[in-house]
């Protein structure tokens, strides 16, 4: 299947969480050995500067459970303080496909992760499920990929500010940069990624996004002054209108999360280039089924 799959790139939002705590090594291995096009990660910078794969301001959500969980945010810790971090698999990994699909607001159970359900208290799951994950910095990351032997377009979702010297020198020293989107869904961050490129020499290769969701009179604007690779936008903003106001200008369209069947659906009758999902699997058996 993998072969013949023609469809939009698949990007595994975070990784594939039912594998693996997300934004892990794990679970980026198991999104590789799915088959799928493309990964979607996000980055974040600690108190001494080191890059690090993490969504999230702070380190709750992750650790929670675990002996010593972290609430405190990534920007007040050093890399050896999060290194040591254990991140339980147990009550981290994304519920299990439903039938109708998941919409966006139900595909992470916020209360499970902070261990307030009390059918799932973490001492019992723990005793279930006692692997743990680490976290990573970019450069393990890049390291990984070296490694790989097919290309994987690579998502860098920009999380926090005063990050791009650092994260363009990184890039300066992967070789696979020239599949590297930097984009941020925050338009500050847009700004400031946008902000460098035009007064500094990006790697060569490196491409730029941004998440902007809905393609408003003001992004319209705004677009044709800014250097743009992609441009996402929400699943029920994917108007044909705006795809092709986007296409004409150069910029390939992506969407938002597309984590149910009628998502899926729009995504691929109006040809966009690829798209986020927390569920490769399924949306694999859906795409087999609807291309016949």
């Amino acid at each position: 299947m993998r072969k013949q799959y023609t469809g939009p790139w698949r990007m595994a939002h975070r990784g594939i969480s039912q594998a693996a705590p997300e934004n892990t090594l794990e679970a980026f291995r198991a999104a590789y050995h799915g088959g799928i096009e493309g990964l979607e990660i996000d980055i974040r910078m600690t108190r001494d500067g080191v890059i690090v794969i993490h969504h999230d301001e702070t380190l709750e959500r992750l650790t929670c459970g675990s002996d010593h969980p972290c609430t405190r945010a990534v920007r007040d810790c050093t890399w050896a303080e999060l290194e040591a971090l254990e991140l339980p698999y147990a009550n981290h990994l994304m519920d299990n496909w439903k039938d109708e699909g998941m919409e966006e607001h139900e595909a992470v159970d916020v209360a499970r992760q902070l261990g307030q359900d009390p059918n799932h208290p973490y001492e019992i799951e723990r005793q279930k499920d006692p692997r743990v994950a680490k976290l990573m910095r970019l450069s393990d990351l890049f390291e990984w990929m070296e490694q790989l032997t097919r290309r994987v377009i690579l998502e860098i979702e920009y999380k926090a500010p005063g990050m791009m010297p650092e994260l363009c020198a990184l890039l300066e020293g992967f070789s696979g940069r020239s599949d590297c989107i930097v984009f941020s869904g925050e338009p500050e961050l847009i700004d400031e990624i946008q902000d460098y490129a035009r007064h500094n020499r990006l790697p060569e290769g490196v491409k730029l996004g941004a998440n902007i969701r809905r393609l408003t009179p003001e992004w319209k604007e705004k677009i044709p002054s800014m250097k743009l690779f992609e441009v996402g936008l929400n699943i029920e903003a994917l108007e044909r209108e705006d795809i092709e106001w986007l296409r004409g200008r150069g910029i390939l369209v992506f969407s938002n999360l597309g984590d149910t069947p009628g998502g899926w659906q729009k995504i691929c009758t109006r040809s966009l280039t690829g798209f986020k999902t927390n569920y490769t699997g399924p949306f694999n058996a859906w795409w087999d089924e609807w291309k016949e």
